[in-house]
């Protein structure tokens, strides 16, 4: 595949987008990602903060050329994307805390 594609991650401030990177980075000749969006809400701005921070290093270190944009902005993110994952926790952090009342 030649094309460069855009994915736009909604919820790219989860603890588990440095794993979706480090697969779009081993298979970076097969899925060129030339731009990857990390979206968030506005309570998750920190936790996108530092993610986004990570995943630029991993890019930088694996040598790709690829792009890692953060944005409180979904519709801005969205324009023209070829793919849209999601990784959403409905209550944040503060729903996971409460489950593990439960156990």
């Amino acid at each position: 595949m030649s094309q460069k594609l855009k994915v736009v991650t909604i919820g790219g401030g989860s603890s588990y987008t440095p794993e979706l990177l480090e697969g779009f980075l081993k298979r970076y000749h097969e899925l060129p990602v030339s731009e990857l969006w990390l979206v968030d809400v506005e309570d998750g701005q920190e936790k996108l903060d530092i993610i986004h921070a990570l995943c630029q290093r991993m890019v930088e270190k694996a040598g790709v050329p690829m792009k890692v944009y953060k944005t409180l902005n979904r519709r801005e993110a969205l324009e023209g994307a070829d793919f849209v994952t999601t990784q959403l926790r409905v209550g944040q952090l503060k729903a996971v805390r409460k489950m593990n009342v439960f156990r």
